[in-house]
């Protein structure tokens, strides 16, 4: 057996002493696409193998230089691809051209922005059109002397004097005024002359009459005057009291109807004489009524005379209004 005296420092000095480093040549382009297709490739079981950091920053930066100089174009954008459109068949295309229906549009209205020009109007057509307005301005002149005509008559022209008027008559007690004259009147005739230029709107008589309705109107008394003469006949049968005396008093009937009708009527013509007639001439004019009294001047009451808007005697129209 042999012993080893010799210090082991030396030893270890020389074995641990650095080995003087090796520099490689700078690998080409063809060598660099090696060793990445190198790189990427590996074994089936695990992943390849790794090179030294040191390597792979010193290639990567390498490349990166090849890459900055080389400055390869850029790929050009391919062109999309056309789509493949199928044709119909002839006879599936002619079948949906008679299924569908094809809109039929509507003509359009065509305005002419210019209008053509008037035919000129012939010398016949402008003589008669002449004569047309000749004929209207003679009629509007003849229209306002009509109307300047009227204007000028003021409140008795025809127009203005159209009143409204009601005729009213106690029968029994004018008829018994008018026999003391020993005469008689046709009251047709004083219908005339009261209503002349006037619209009757009613006209009345009240008569008494008898108390048998046996007996004949056209046989009584106070009636008989008015039948037919455009008067419209109101009787009351007769009253018969105990000391023999007979009256018929109509006053109430008269007084209602007049005062129903006031609200159509302009003018009332009362043909009575009785006094008890004053306060109904009274209310007809508070309500802005005319009132006027036709009777016997001598059997007239004077205060029905006097509240009366217009008295008329009969005395002084007897030859007018005579039978």
């Amino acid at each position: 057996m042999v012993l080893n005296i010799f210090p082991r420092r030396e030893k270890a000095a020389a074995e641990t002493a650095p080995e003087p480093e090796l520099t490689l040549p700078e690998p080409s382009i063809e060598a660099l696409d090696g060793v990445k297709k190198t790189a990427r490739r590996g074994t089936r079981g695990g992943r390849g193998r790794r090179k030294p950091a040191g390597e792979l920053a010193e290639v990567s930066s390498e490349a990166a230089d090849t890459t900055e100089a080389a400055e390869p174009e850029a790929p050009k954008p391919k062109a999309p691809a056309a789509r493949r459109t199928r044709t119909p068949k002839p006879e599936a295309a002619a079948a949906a051209a008679e299924e569908v229906p094809v809109p039929v549009e509507a003509p359009r209205r065509t305005t002419s922005r210019r209008s053509e020009p008037a035919a000129p109007a012939a010398p016949a057509d402008l003589a008669a059109l002449i004569k047309v307005v000749e004929a209207q301005g003679k009629q509007i002149e003849s229209l306002v002397r009509a109307q300047e005509e009227l204007v000028r008559r003021g409140p008795s022209s025809p127009v203005a004097a159209m009143a409204r008027v009601g005729i009213f008559v106690d029968a029994a007690n004018v008829e018994l005024a008018i026999d003391r004259l020993r005469t008689r009147v046709d009251w047709r005739k004083v219908l005339n002359l009261v209503s002349e230029g006037r619209t009757v709107v009613r006209a009345i008589a009240y008569s008494p009459v008898h108390d048998d309705p046996g007996v004949s109107i056209e046989t009584q008394r106070f009636a008989e005057p008015f039948l037919g003469k455009g008067y419209k006949v109101v009787t009351k049968p007769l009253k018969r009291f105990a000391d023999g005396t007979i009256k018929a008093n109509v006053d109430i009937e008269m007084a209602c109807d007049i005062i129903e009708m006031l609200d159509r009527l302009d003018v009332v013509c009362l043909a009575s004489g009785d006094g008890d007639f004053q306060r109904l001439v009274e209310v007809i004019q508070a309500k802005g009524v005319r009132v006027e009294i036709i009777a016997v001047g001598s059997s007239t009451a004077v205060n029905l005379r006097n509240a009366a808007d217009q008295f008329t005697d009969i005395q002084g129209i007897i030859q007018k209004i005579k039978a």
